[in-house]
């Protein structure tokens, strides 16, 4: 019963490891030679002798050791062939009153079907070929109802054959390691008696792959060439040009022709750009307006005098100062002093008296203001340019007088 129970176990495994493994990605190519050695335990069947009546002889266990040579047909990789070689070693008779053994030679030819794919091959076959077994007795005992006295060492060779389950474990591409189950039977002829004999055997084996045409593994291809790096667009708000993060004058108008930094340009260096400059030419000393023309001062000198008199009134003290002040603020500005009679009295007289008023104004400037003689000219008219009429006393008085305007650039 235990050897039974054993067959269908190893049977059942088999099984387990077939299904189980369908899933499994398909191992690397085989190759498709091999060579294997194993080693086993071995539980015997009961000999099954036929003389006058069948009578079973009980063997103890024993151990097997055996070596094989392979082919796994490419063309299908589920299929293999292999010729082996099996010892099963001496199989004590276990006989009140007999000692003896059984032993065996076989060599077989196997058809083994396998599973294909995975690192893990499950297979079962079967196998033909021939037992040479030897025999060896001595003593005597009761087989049924005979008495068997003597010895018996005999040897045979008889057809055999043998059922096959395992699973096959790839190591590396070369290596790979066994774990089987086989039943082995075969029957021979001693002395004129048929014997049967049957064993079971769990073996352990390690085989060696060779043959096989190794795949050329195709180089990777190269890696793609980096992509041409996308440019930076910097924003430029105004369109003049300029980047915004550079750009001075953020807000220059579309069109305008700009510098370095965004601005528009301003070619008299006045500070007003040339689209917005009426005087696009100003010195660059001259300080400006807002639309970069040069800024002007001007001051009214207008001293009235009695008749026929070049005295000056002191009313006039102010006026005289403040053409003063003037000329103390623009240093480099000169004054010229115009002298004006009425039309009363000769001509030459009139011319006299008229030099002697722009004169009299011209020493106040000096004696009373520190003003540099040589900025003031004095030019006398005489009655030539009144700007009243003579007729009346009114128009008379306004034009015995003495005039200047004065007119000067403010200089930054």
């Amino acid at each position: 019963m235990r050897r039974v129970n054993l067959a269908v176990l190893i049977f059942g495994l088999a099984a387990f490891f077939l299904f189980s493994t369908a899933s499994m990605t398909p191992a690397a190519e085989e190759d498709p030679f091999y060579v294997g050695v194993f080693g086993g335990y071995v539980i015997p069947e009961d000999l099954e002798v036929d003389a006058d009546e069948s009578v079973d002889v009980e063997l103890d266990d024993s151990w097997a050791v055996g070596a094989k040579f392979g082919y796994i047909i490419p063309p299908l990789k589920w299929l293999a062939a292999e010729l082996e070689y099996a010892y099963l070693a001496d199989q004590d008779i276990d006989v009140s009153g007999v000692d003896g053994d059984y032993s065996a030679h076989n060599v077989m030819a196997n058809l083994i079907f396998r599973y294909p794919k995975g690192k893990i091959h499950p297979y079962a076959g079967f196998g033909i070929g021939v037992s040479r077994a030897s025999f060896e007795a001595d003593g005597s005992a009761i087989l049924g109802d005979d008495f068997i006295e003597g010895s018996v060492d005999e040897d045979d060779t008889a057809p055999a054959g043998q059922l096959i389950a395992g699973i096959n474990f790839e190591i590396t591409q070369n290596l790979s390691a066994d774990l089987a189950y086989k039943f082995f039977y075969s029957e021979y002829e001693i002395d004129d008696v048929d014997v049967e004999a049957a064993s079971h055997m769990i073996t352990v084996g390690l085989n060696y792959h060779f043959g096989g045409t190794k795949e050329k593994i195709a180089p990777p291809p190269p890696p793609p060439p980096a992509p041409e790096p996308v440019p930076v667009v910097e924003p430029d708000t105004d369109g003049d040009g300029v980047i915004d993060k550079l750009d001075q004058c953020p807000d220059t108008p579309a069109g305008m022709s700009v510098d370095a930094i965004g601005c528009p340009l301003d070619t008299d260096k006045d500070g007003v750009y040339d689209y917005l400059d009426k005087c696009p030419d100003t010195p660059i000393e001259l300080k400006v307006d807002k639309d970069g023309c040069p800024m002007k001062v001007t001051i009214n000198l207008n001293v009235l005098f009695d008749f026929d008199k070049s005295d000056i009134k002191p009313k006039y003290h102010d006026e005289i100062k403040r053409v003063a002040d003037y000329m103390k603020a623009y240093p480099w500005e000169k004054a010229t002093l115009e002298g004006h009679t009425d039309s009363k009295g000769t001509d030459p007289y009139n011319q006299k008296l008229s030099q002697l008023r722009v004169y009299a104004i011209k020493a106040y400037l000096v004696d009373k203001f520190g003003i540099s003689a040589d900025r003031l000219t004095a030019v006398g008219y005489g009655e030539s340019k009144p700007i009243a009429s003579n007729d009346t006393e009114e128009g008379r008085q306004l034009n015995r007088r003495v005039q200047a305007v004065m007119e000067t650039y403010i200089r930054k």
